[in-house]
């Protein structure tokens, strides 16, 4: 993937990623289609600020898209880097 070694692409993810930050990541793919609220209370593992903190921040490493205040209600989707380091992540926990 993008010339890089899919080992190097997942110690970057390591290291850019904490646990807790890879664990919501592989744990809302199966979300996908539902919206921000819908996903932090179905993620209920965690405490609610959490998985909203850390949803924003895999937002920000465009991992993932969901709605904001302007575009509200819009669906939680995994973008294609968000779809190829989930695949790296999911190898990695299997």
């Amino acid at each position: 993937m993008f010339g890089i070694p899919r080992r190097e692409l997942k110690i970057y993810l390591e290291r850019s990623l904490n646990k807790k930050e890879r664990e919501l990541l592989l744990n809302c793919y199966r979300y996908q289609g539902y919206t921000f609220s819908q996903v932090v209370s179905k993620l209920n593992g965690y405490p609610q600020s959490t998985v909203k903190l850390v949803l924003r921040r895999l937002k920000d490493f465009n991992l993932i898209d969901f709605g904001d205040t302007r575009s509200k209600g819009k669906p939680l989707n995994f973008t294609k880097l968000g779809e190829n380091f989930f695949e790296i992540l999911r190898g990695e926990s299997r």
